[in-house]
């Protein structure tokens, strides 16, 4: 039983005319007309008797005007509450690590305009990212574009590239770019698994025909750039954390031909178009 079906009852009932139930449910008359058609097919039964002079509700529109109006009502009460409930309820959002640190925070003065409170969630993963949107637990994620499936709304953001992090003394520093090809010796720190970017790295030296030199891993709670400034190894990272190390005693050059493309994923299209446009503002 449609809910409209049921308005242009009650609008009809009250009126006591379809001409003047259309004006005030902003209907045409025949559209109105259909509905209280489709509600008397539905329920199986004459709602109103049709006379040159107007129209009446009959015993059983009679009966079915007292018992459907309090629930009327109600809906209108329960979709007034979910709609206060909705704008106050926070808008969980989740990102990647180098994501929820050097993109989210600049985004959230756009953000703020969604008039929601919103919350942010850090996962390592864009798997994990996606689990959590598809059990309901976040609202939107920013993930890496290779993991979005077409059982969800995505779009891409922004194409960044890999960056190879050095300690200022490394024989590169009057380089303006590297191959990652010359990287495939050099002692690798890395983020512990599982970690997108990780996996990345590791799938493409192994591409090359060469075993990562991976000789330490840390946290992601653990300040990768300070084992590189002690001269431990090297670092690969995002284009967004490599543009964060102005302060330290490093250097960074983009990689040639690696990168990652950042995509907006959400369950419902005009969620995720709306905000897709507050972020290109």
């Amino acid at each position: 039983m449609n809910v409209e079906w049921l308005h242009s009852f009650i609008a009809a009932a009250n009126q006591k005319s379809f001409s003047k139930a259309a004006q005030i449910t902003n209907l045409s008359q025949p559209a109105l007309s259909k509905h209280i058609r489709n509600l008397e097919n539905n329920l199986g039964i004459e709602l109103f008797h049709r006379t040159s002079i107007g129209i009446e509700l009959t015993e059983a529109g009679e009966r079915f005007y007292t018992r459907i109006t309090p629930v009327i009502t109600e809906l209108a009460a329960i979709r007034e509450e979910l709609q206060q409930f909705n704008q106050s309820n926070p808008i969980a959002i989740g990102g990647l690590p180098s994501l929820a640190t050097y993109y989210l925070p600049n985004k959230m003065n756009e953000l703020k305009l969604l008039d929601r409170p919103i919350t942010l969630m850090i996962q390592n993963t864009s798997n994990e990212l996606l689990q959590s949107l598809q059990k309901g637990r976040l609202d939107a994620v920013f993930v890496d574009a290779k993991y979005t499936g077409e059982s969800l709304w995505s779009c891409e953001l922004f194409t960044e590239p890999y960056y190879a992090v050095f300690p200022l003394n490394h024989r590169f520093n009057s380089r303006t770019a590297v191959d990652l090809a010359e990287l495939c010796e050099e002692p690798l720190i890395v983020h512990q698994a599982p970690c997108d970017s990780r996996k990345d790295i590791v799938e493409q030296i192994q591409a090359l025909g060469y075993k990562p030199n991976i000789i330490s891993e840390v946290n992601f709670g653990d300040f990768i750039f300070g084992a590189v400034t002690s001269g431990m190894g090297i670092t690969i990272v995002p284009e967004l954390m490599a543009k964060n190390i102005g302060h330290l005693q490093l250097f960074a050059l983009p990689i040639n031909d690696f990168g990652r493309t950042i995509s907006l994923v959400t369950k419902s299209k005009e969620f995720g178009s709306k905000l897709q446009h507050l972020l290109s503002n």
